[in-house]
């Protein structure tokens, strides 16, 4: 049974992501998921309609988990809590 996103800070994603990827610059990174955060906020849509992905947008553009992943549902996979995150990602 798939179980969904799990909700993940932004602070925390840039850290975890940046541990994967040591190459990828901090502010840059910063600044696309809170691009993407902005856009999923206005309410902005894949070209499918669904809901974008923030993460994922970040990386490939303003799309859905299925049209960047092609798989139906996330298993887990990392979604920005926008409730809970701020621009503590910004340093």
């Amino acid at each position: 049974m798939k179980t969904g996103f799990t909700p993940i800070r932004l602070d925390n994603y840039v850290e975890l992501h940046l541990r994967a990827n040591p190459d990828v610059g901090r502010a840059d990174l910063a600044e696309r998921l809170r691009h993407a955060m902005a856009a999923s906020q206005r309410g902005e849509r894949c070209q499918c309609g669904q809901p974008i992905w923030i993460i994922g947008s970040a990386e490939v553009g303003l799309s859905c988990f299925t049209c960047i992943t092609g798989e139906a549902y996330p298993d887990e996979d990392y979604e920005i809590d926008v409730t809970k995150s701020t621009n503590a990602a910004e340093h």
